[in-house]
């Protein structure tokens, strides 16, 4: 049977045009959780980290609980989409841990390791290399992130396990998500990682606060400003975020969205000079370029990609 040419080049002009709105809702992703880190920055002055992230994740779950019903979910979807949830409450409580007792730089290089541990992640379960156009775009963004956040000066300093933690716990989000993202509804799939998310913080918060009880201290009594800091958490930082992360994830690969949430850096560094008052230098302006080249690397989706789900 003859192909119509036509119809071949409107369905590679449709897979490519879904790509590329894939890579953008990555890319909007990472501009607002870059700016999230600012946020989060100003708010743990006080609020602790676990009851910020508690709040965070409870109000987004039980904002998209409605929907969780809309659909009959099997029990297997029901677990890895609260699993995967789980994991990205770790990260995100993680990482802010981790900004309390080692300087923002380490934290965010360590952290940037989910860039190479995703596609360590995805050929451990497909059993194969990934090629060497991804490690050379690996190598690069890691290399532009490095860059980006400036002076290293890992100390052992529980704060480096934090990171560490965080960087593996995004890995598995990522991968996970991607896995889930073909087969659920996004929005559906954005309710049950809050909602996973929001039980392990409550867990957290309860645990902590058995041990230091004054995190529990001016609980709700807050200033319009810190209220503020929250419903941006909450809404665009978590409900947003990860309906498009859903969404985005279902039209590329996982080790694709990896090295576009390695923008996350970028975006924070811009939202730090406007915000904050913090200055980029050349080098940062230099390791900021080195990200952005890397993704020209995969660029152009392949014909055979089926690195953790099919088109």
């Amino acid at each position: 049977m003859k192909l119509n040419p036509i119809s071949v080049e409107h369905r590679a002009g449709s897979r490519l045009g879904s790509w590329l709105l894939g890579m953008l809702a990555i890319t909007l992703v990472t501009a607002i959780w870059g700016y999230s880190n600012v946020v989060i920055r100003q708010a743990e002055t006080t609020i602790a980290p676990s009851v910020l992230m508690w709040l965070r994740f409870g109000f987004a779950g039980l904002f998209l609980l409605p929907v969780l019903f809309r659909n009959r979910l099997s029990i297997r979807i029901w677990m890895t989409g609260l699993g995967t949830g789980a994991l990205f409450g770790v990260a995100v409580l993680s990482q802010g841990s981790a900004m309390l007792t080692v300087p923002v730089s380490e934290v965010a290089f360590i952290t940037a390791l989910y860039v190479v541990f995703t596609p360590l992640g995805m050929s451990i379960l497909q059993r194969k290399l990934p090629s060497k156009l991804t490690w050379l775009a690996v190598t690069i963004s890691l290399i532009g992130a490095t860059l980006m956040i400036g002076t290293l000066t890992v100390d052992l300093h529980v704060g480096i396990l934090w990171s560490l933690v965080a960087a593996v716990a995004a890995t598995g989000q990522i991968m996970g998500t991607t896995s889930l993202s073909n087969t659920v509804p996004a929005v559906q799939l954005a309710a049950l990682q809050s909602a996973g998310a929001g039980i392990t913080m409550t867990v957290a918060v309860v645990l902590q606060g058995a041990f230091h009880p004054a995190i529990y201290t001016g609980l709700f009594h807050w200033s319009i400003t810190e209220w503020v800091w929250i419903a941006y958490l909450v809404l665009p930082a978590t409900v947003l975020a990860i309906f498009l992360q859903s969404w985005g994830q279902a039209k590329i690969t996982a080790t694709e969205a990896a090295l576009v949430f390695n923008l996350e850096p970028v975006w924070t560094a811009i939202f730090a000079w406007t915000i904050l008052s913090e200055g980029m230098t050349l080098v940062q302006g230099v390791g900021a370029l080195l990200i952005l080249s890397s993704l020209t690397l995969v660029s152009k989706p392949t014909a055979g990609k089926n690195e953790s789900h099919n088109r």
